[in-house]
């Protein structure tokens, strides 16, 4: 864009030369004046073309939601001194498409965590739902249309989020000889859970249940990559 404006202004001037040249001396200030608009013109364009490339691009950013502002908000609030650990976090849709924050403590591979803090922004603030987490790095935390999933050899889980609260489903035990597997239902809020149901399952109920393993099946689960 830089090389186009030299382009004109330098054309521009070499046309405004020559007039100068062969011209009479009473018609400088109008050949003057006339060069002026002409760059102008020329600057004008220039800028008309860079903001439709601008617009065709995108370049220009999209005002933040007020969740997505307190959100950034909150992970101000959180970042380290000098020399300690980074703040690793992702904002992105979950369950009901509402925006939600995972805060983690440490990333490994291409930005996977087995563990993060979970927020929601409702009635005016962002709320601490719950930390969750997985048992082996095998099992990074994703996501899927219902909501944030974790796992491990003998467990798997899931969050679902709605209007600042959650609800954990977990099953436990699973494969562990000598136990039997059990599905449990939490209400969360502010890292805290309120047991709502407790439900014994065979080991073939457990695996057919399985939130992990089976959303990967499906093809509804994306792992979450964060900052």
């Amino acid at each position: 864009m830089k090389k186009l404006f030299v382009w004109i202004l330098s054309a521009t001037l070499c046309v405004s030369l020559a007039a100068c040249a062969s011209a009479p001396a009473d018609n400088t200030a109008q050949n003057t004046a006339d060069t002026t608009q002409d760059i102008t013109d020329a600057a004008q364009d220039i800028t008309d073309e860079t903001d439709t490339t601008q617009d065709i691009t995108g370049e220009t950013a999209e005002p933040l939601t007020e969740a997505e502002a307190a959100y950034q908000a909150k992970v101000a609030e959180l970042e380290p001194a000098e020399g300690e650990t980074d703040v690793h976090w992702v904002v992105f849709p979950c369950g009901t498409g509402e925006k939600i924050l995972v805060i983690a403590p440490s990333v490994y591979g291409e930005g996977e965590t087995m563990e993060g803090d979970v927020y929601q922004y409702a009635d005016g603030e962002v709320k601490f739902i719950a930390s969750v987490s997985s048992t082996g790095t095998a099992y990074p935390l994703a996501f899927t249309p219902e909501g944030l999933i974790f796992g491990g050899n003998h467990m798997s889980g899931k969050l679902v989020i709605h209007d600042g609260t959650g609800e954990l489903y977990q099953i436990k035990d699973v494969n562990i000889e000598g136990r039997t597997p059990v599905l449990e239902v939490y209400d969360v809020l502010n890292g805290e859970g309120t047991l709502k149901s407790a439900e014994e399952l065979s080991t073939e109920q457990a695996d057919a249940m399985d939130y992990y393993i089976g959303a990967f099946a499906d093809g509804t689960a994306e792992i979450i990559g964060f900052e």
